[in-house]
């Protein structure tokens, strides 16, 4: 349904091996103690982007992981990139030590230009990208093989699909990222103009990321949303999945946060 032949290949402001390498990485976090008794929010080590920062945060209550996402800083809006590039321009982004979530590597894309569909996604956004695969595994999902798009082509379980999301072809898969599934029912597709939107990630078959993609424009606006995801009929394997994600200005630490959010055990 969509092309996004103007995403890839991946070229990040850092390069792609540095990328991977450092997104494999666990750093330190410092403790935040949640708004509940037992809950507590770890930080991983900041990245410089813009005029400021991003750095991944993980929230547990009691042990258990509720949300994990990207914080970025007030002034991490200011002074990005604005030449257009293809694929964007990747940060690799450090998970908080003790991370016990599935998700291993943790890339944040930023968009001057958006990518296709045109008029759709062709607006300044960010892409957030949470993988469930290592930065190695990662690295694999490169065109120069040649089982690169008999991989791409093979799809994931009709009950592990999110209903009403559409897969782009194969031909359009994306280097070290994969196969874009697509929400349908996104506000975009109806009339209106793109603000947030949620998508998944395949490869060989299995669901490996998944991605809220959020303008520069409305996070400016500070919104305080947590959205639903499609619920799915089975999930391939144990790990803590998003019920839903958060786009939001959190005043008290002077950020936004854009996260997977209500994570629950599988």
């Amino acid at each position: 349904m969509t092309n996004r032949l103007g995403r890839a290949p991946i070229i990040g402001a850092i390069g792609l091996g540095l990328a991977i390498s450092i997104g494999a990485m666990v750093a330190g976090c410092s403790g935040d103690a949640g708004a509940d008794p037992g809950t507590t929010t770890g930080y991983g080590t900041a990245v410089a982007l813009g005029h400021g920062t991003a750095k991944t945060y993980l929230t547990s209550t009691n042990g258990e992981p509720t949300e994990l996402g990207i914080a970025l800083s007030a002034e991490a809006l200011d002074s990005l990139p604005s030449v257009p590039l293809m694929g964007g321009y990747e940060y690799a982004l450090p998970l908080p030590a003790g991370n016990t979530t599935q998700y291993k590597v943790v890339g944040l894309n930023w968009n001057p230009t958006g990518h296709p569909p045109p008029m759709v996604y062709t607006v300044p956004h960010f892409d957030f990208h949470f993988y469930t695969i290592a930065a190695s595994d990662r690295s694999r999902i490169d065109p120069a093989l040649p089982s690169y798009y008999a991989e791409a082509a093979t799809y994931p379980g009709v009950s592990f699909r999110p209903p009403g999301y559409v897969a782009d072809p194969p031909a359009n898969a994306v280097a070290q990222m994969g196969v874009h599934w697509t929400d349908t029912t996104g506000a975009e597709f109806h009339g209106q103009p793109f603000t947030r939107t949620f998508v998944a990630g395949s490869w060989n078959g299995h669901f490996i990321f998944d991605e809220p993609m959020v303008t520069r424009a409305y996070l400016l606006t500070r919104p305080n949303e947590v959205i639903a995801t499609a619920s799915v009929v089975a999930r391939e394997g144990s790990g803590y999945y998003p019920g839903a994600y958060r786009v939001s200005w959190d005043s008290a630490h002077n950020e936004w946060h854009v996260a997977l959010a209500r994570l629950t055990k599988f």
